[in-house]
């Protein structure tokens, strides 16, 4: 955080989303996601959603420099999280099973996503909706099995990026076309404002994670 100004964090469900109604000031650790947490049937799903806000919760405190108690992280209008203290930061949650990605900014938008490495991509039709023609083309020029580790990676990198603008999946992932930057191995899109900086990693072995980081605000 120090060096770079964001710090991406990734943890286990079984480590942080444990004890559920046991926990205490569940409530406040999740905020506006407790109805959802009330609602969802699967353990798992619970787990999830509890482990990643405490997570980002520690991740932050850390970060500011404060007690986690002290941490009060809420959403925008479209369902983002934001840091309503304390200030000055930027935030993002994402979660599959397994795995639990937090990402925070000073000064900046960022957004993390995570993925299994082998979540099946391949459907009929699917990657036509999400990937620009030229990654189409140069999809068809893989093997088989490096084709659907490919758009996980570029999945996981439009998830990011549209997560940090606020949008989604409201936006039109097939216009946007990652790709790897040799000189830092990071990535680059096309056709977007500048200073968007991107990284998608493997981690604990079969997750890939990825993040957007944004242009310095002001």
């Amino acid at each position: 955080m120090l060096r770079h100004g964001y710090v991406v964090c990734h943890g286990r469900p079984d480590d942080w989303g444990s004890g559920g109604e046991m926990a205490p000031a569940v409530r406040e650790v999740l905020g506006p996601d407790w109805p959802r947490y009330r609602t969802a049937r699967e353990p798992l799903v619970r787990a999830r959603l509890l482990g990643s806000r405490l997570l980002l919760r520690h991740a932050v405190a850390v970060v500011a420099d404060i007690a986690p108690d002290r941490v009060v992280v809420g959403r925008d209008g479209h369902g983002r999280p934001v840091l309503h203290r304390p200030a000055g930061l930027d935030v993002s949650i994402s979660h599959t099973a397994g795995m639990l990605v937090v990402g925070v900014a000073r000064g900046r938008r960022i957004g993390v996503d995570v993925e299994a490495s082998d979540r099946p991509l391949l459907a009929p039709g699917l990657a036509e909706k999400f990937c620009h023609a030229e990654e189409l083309a140069e999809l068809c020029g893989l093997p088989p099995a490096e084709r659907n580790l490919r758009l996980v990676r570029l999945w996981t990198l439009k998830e990011a990026y549209t997560k940090a603008l606020g949008v989604g999946l409201a936006h039109d992932f097939s216009r946007l076309r990652p790709r790897p930057e040799p000189r830092d191995g990071g990535w680059r899109l096309d056709r977007t404002a500048g200073g968007w900086h991107l990284r998608c990693e493997q981690v604990a072995g079969r997750f890939v994670v990825a993040s957007a980081l944004g242009p310095e605000d002001g």
